[in-house]
């Protein structure tokens, strides 16, 4: 890279994430001269890529101009959130503000998902032309720097570049993240972690999955294989077989499905008794029927969830004795219920030490998170790569 290509960008990137500064705040944190600072700063006006937003308080002479991010010049950002059961297009900005978003479902499998998104974002496109990024997140493992699925369980899909098929075929630039760590970046950016530097995110929906913010980086690992926290075996005596091919992962233990295909079991094959048996008759089980049962005391839905709790208590226990972040943050429809989240705290407590400061969070995008991750991901990665 240029070096002063890579000093601007720098700057930018200071420059969004204080929000406003001025150009003594620029030759403070970068040690540069008042000269070297107005140059870049002179030649990022040019281009258009900051403005003079208002003037600061004067500490004495002329007050200091601030300069903010031009939003404007950098073009909306077109989010697409490949969810497992549906696709989540978006129009927005860096900063989060959405303009618009539409969902639409999908029931079959493989590489036809990302030919049908490619059609949602055309239309976009041929709606709009001043989007700038398309910001993409998809659930399984991703290599985001190149942009390629390496597998994901859900879709059935290995070893995908959809970062270069999306360039060549739209001629925008494309960012591509995994789902839970964009997770991650949507609590640094916008959420309940922006002052800590710490923290992981553990996702509990259809599967499971975690990501690691470290240092106030977001920690990919060696082959961007961090974060597998779905695959952590919790229970060696299961014979359930995970999507990964080990058996007793958390995810076949705590996910959605699991719980459900369990409680289904217990009911039609045991025949446990449980409120839950009325809905079988005319329908399939959903999580949020699991969760009212809970919460009304089901004797089988409470020894189900009891356990699956036992699982994710062992698995925060691990997170906290290996990484001890400020905060953990939960994302999942199970996390809604306060009598599971309680019973799960409680837990926690009793196996953690009161030395190990750490947080656990219900995170505040539960419902909305697949409208604002792709633009947690354009913030994060604009001045970046």
């Amino acid at each position: 890279m240029n070096k002063k290509k890579g000093l601007k960008d720098e700057v930018l990137e200071f420059i969004k994430s204080e929000k406003s500064v001025t150009k003594t705040d620029i030759s403070n944190y970068f040690k540069l001269s008042a000269a070297g600072t107005g140059k870049i700063v002179k030649e990022l006006l040019l281009e258009n890529l900051i403005v003079k937003a208002k003037q600061g308080i004067s500490t004495g002479g002329r007050p200091p101009v601030i300069l903010e991010i031009n939003k404007e010049n950098l073009g909306k950002v077109l989010g697409v959130y490949y969810a497992p059961t549906f696709i989540e297009i978006t129009l927005g900005n860096i900063s989060g503000d959405m303009y618009e978003s539409y969902r639409y479902e999908i029931e079959t499998k493989g590489e036809v998902i990302f030919t049908k998104g490619e059609e949602l974002i055309q239309e976009m496109l041929n709606e709009y032309s001043d989007i700038g990024i398309i910001s993409v997140v998809v659930n399984g493992l991703i290599d985001s720097k190149n942009g390629i699925v390496i597998f994901s369980p859900h879709y059935n899909v290995k070893n995908f570049n959809l970062k270069s098929r999306l360039e060549e075929k739209f001629n925008l630039r494309v960012l591509v993240e995994n789902d839970v760590r964009a997770m991650a970046l949507t609590e640094k950016i916008f959420g309940l972690c922006k002052e800590n530097h710490n923290f992981v995110v553990l996702n509990i929906e259809e599967g499971v999955g975690g990501s690691i913010y470290l240092n106030d980086m977001l920690y990919h690992g060696y082959g961007s294989m961090s974060g597998e926290l779905g695959h952590m075996v919790v229970k060696r005596e299961s014979f359930e077989i995970c999507s990964c091919g080990k058996k007793g992962c958390l995810e076949t233990e705590v996910s959605n499905r699991a719980l459900i295909k369990k409680i289904f079991k217990q009911i039609r094959i045991n025949g446990r008794y449980s409120s839950l048996k009325k809905i079988l008759e005319n329908r399939d089980i959903a999580i949020d029927d699991v969760i009212r049962a809970y919460d009304d005391k089901d004797m089988l839905v409470l020894a189900v969830i009891g356990e699956a709790i036992q699982y994710v208590t062992y698995a925060i226990d691990m997170i906290i004795s290996v990484i001890n972040p400020e905060k953990i943050i939960l994302y999942g429809d199970i996390f809604k219920s306060k009598n599971i989240l309680d019973r799960l705290l409680k837990d926690i407590s009793k196996l953690t030490m009161d030395e190990q400061n750490y947080e656990i969070n219900v995170s505040n995008f539960l419902t909305s998170i697949y409208k604002k991750a792709p633009f947690s991901l354009a913030n994060y990665m604009i001045f970046k790569y």
